[in-house]
């Protein structure tokens, strides 16, 4: 397949370091600086101490080409500007792959033909321009949003052991399962300045776990079947030692996703409804906003 990915982040990096093995890549980075690094180095990816390099190509945005069978989104969900997709013609498959339900309503007014949406599970640093760390091999579910099935059969086809994907039914339950785990563990960690394993080994913490899940539940009661407390919990343990995006944004001074991930909840809810998760809100966009004007 020939792909686009726009995004040079942790998570664009990722997937241009593997799916770049075995289809024609082109990268849209935003900076020259970064583009320069990319067409001199190619992409790096670490993992478990082993360094594996794929070449890409790299091009900004402007200069989208209109032959891929794929465009990726890896940028973070508060930079899906609408006018982004007027670039991209709508014959064109789209896979977005951004962390809570801020982009729902996007994905159904979208006039492209075939659009995807993606669960990423594995944990990835962003150690410079070309370099990303994968520091957790997880999964990538996918699941057709509206379209035919073949694009994402080619995905499937020779996948990685490293980077395996997964084809979900529904992908509003998939959407929504990746926004319990990062509504109840991001917040927290993002506030605290601690590893998610925290988030599960002290009692406070792991008490306001149960109280998020338990709001969330209070709006989505249809996931109580889906997800549970404990399944949330595993996560923490499972990636103990990892320092979230959320708390990584948080302490670069950067933009965190705590609209798309808690601020969909705040506009649809009483503060009365859920106390916790609208108090958690205001925390992180207070730590936010302290951080961007320091």
């Amino acid at each position: 397949m020939d792909i686009g990915i726009i995004g040079a982040g942790a998570v664009g990096l990722l997937f241009a370091g593997y799916l770049g093995k075995r289809h024609n890549v082109t990268v849209y980075a935003r900076r020259k600086e970064q583009m320069e690094q990319l067409e001199a180095h190619g992409v790096i990816v670490w993992r478990e101490g082993k360094k594996e390099q794929t070449d890409v190509e790299t091009k900004s945005l402007s200069m989208l080409d209109s032959r891929h069978d794929l465009v990726i989104l890896a940028v973070k969900g508060y930079d899906l500007d609408e006018s982004l997709f007027i670039t991209i013609p709508t014959e064109i498959p789209l896979l977005f792959l951004q962390n809570g339900i801020g982009h729902m309503d996007l994905l159904k007014t979208l006039p492209h033909d075939i659009v995807m949406a993606a669960s990423v599970e594995h944990g990835a640093l962003k150690e410079n321009e070309h370099t990303v760390l994968h520091k957790g091999v997880g999964v990538t579910n996918i699941a057709l949003v509206r379209g035919a099935t073949g694009p994402l059969q080619r995905l499937l086809e020779n996948e990685d052991a490293a980077f395996p994907f997964e084809v979900e039914d529904d992908y509003e339950v998939m959407l929504l399962r990746k926004l319990f785990i990062n509504a109840a563990i991001n917040p927290l960690t993002a506030i605290s300045g601690r590893v998610n394993g925290e988030m599960e080994s002290n009692p406070y913490y792991n008490a306001l776990i149960g109280q998020v899940y338990a709001e969330l539940l209070h709006l989505y009661p249809h996931m109580e079947e889906v997800i549970s407390l404990e399944d949330i919990k595993r996560v923490c343990l499972n990636t103990a030692q990892n320092r979230s995006s959320m708390l990584k944004d948080v302490e670069n001074g950067r933009m965190t996703e705590i609209d798309a991930i808690l601020g969909g909840l705040i506009r649809k809810s009483s503060p009365l409804d859920i106390p916790i998760i609208h108090t958690l809100y205001l925390l992180v966009k207070g730590k936010e906003s302290a951080g961007r004007h320091t």
